[in-house]
């Protein structure tokens, strides 16, 4: 289906976003997902923080997985409210947030339809049809939420341009409308590490600039960008969950995990890097 072919921004029919990549990078059967989902928890060993936001990595599980249960598994399972999912858009969509239901294998996240409402008049379109453009930085993120948090609620935002001035923007819009309905957040920042450079390259350039995140400086963080050059995914992301966690309560962000797809694989010539942090 053609993406004009969709029904019109703001409907009441706006409908479904489909699983697209369940088989591809998660298990498309209930079963077998569950089970993944059920090893990684059961491997990860951290500390609950209640953080204000978390960075998760948004590859393939049997690549990324166990970084992002780490980052997942800093928030209580007991959360309830809404989780604001900051993925980039590989296609070059513009920036734009939708009310639409996520389907997974394990049942469908529901829209928080008043914080969607107060975001789009905060400036941030409601765009179902450009949120239904296959795009693995959102839809990745949505079975680990139906798997630990049933109960909780998301916001979606596809993040186009990166640049500060687009992240200040974003993030505060998305401070307003948490301010206007009162909401409870929390932050998910999607993002992968650098790609396609030897296992000591990315892990050398990506800890330096998430380092330069730790006092939640955004200026900082984009200047050390710029020196390092890493082919990171997402950064700005990360720089709008600074903002908006900082706007939150958040005072630091810690590293709690960093691993590549050398680790999965065996090979360390070319590998894509994985972070997981928290905001606090």
């Amino acid at each position: 289906m053609k993406i004009e072919e969709y029904p019109a921004a703001g409907t009441a029919d706006a409908g479904c976003r489909h699983a697209d990549l369940a088989g591809m990078f998660y298990p498309g059967n209930a079963e077998e997902l569950r089970a993944l989902l059920d090893a990684l928890f059961s491997s990860t060993v951290t500390s609950v923080t209640s953080p204000y936001g978390v960075l998760v990595p948004h590859a393939g599980y049997i690549y990324s997985g166990r970084c992002a249960a780490c980052a997942y598994a800093k928030i209580p399972e007991t959360f309830t409210g809404t989780f604001v999912v900051i993925g980039p858009s590989h296609a070059g969509c513009m920036t734009a947030t939708a009310d639409l239901v996520w389907e997974t294998p394990l049942g469908p996240v529901l829209p928080d339809t008043s914080l969607i409402a107060a975001l789009t008049a905060a400036g941030i379109p409601n765009r179902p049809d450009l949120l239904r453009v296959q795009e693995n930085s959102l839809e990745v993120q949505m079975p680990f939420i139906r798997y630990r948090f049933p109960q909780a609620k998301v916001v979606p935002v596809l993040l186009g341009d990166q640049s500060l001035t687009e992240v200040r923007r974003v993030a505060a819009a998305l401070s307003r409308a948490v301010d206007t309905v009162h909401a409870d957040v929390v932050i998910i920042a999607s993002g992968d590490g650098s790609h396609y450079v030897p296992a000591s390259v990315a892990e050398r350039d990506d800890l330096t600039v998430l380092a330069a995140a730790a006092k939640l400086d955004v200026q900082a963080f984009y200047e050390k960008l710029i020196e390092v050059k890493p082919s990171m995914c997402g950064y700005g992301c990360i720089a709008a969950m600074m903002l908006a966690g900082k706007h939150l309560g958040a005072r630091e962000a810690n590293v709690i995990m960093y691993q590549t797809s050398g680790d999965a694989t065996g090979d360390n010539r070319e590998v894509v890097g994985y972070a997981a942090m928290e905001v606090v």
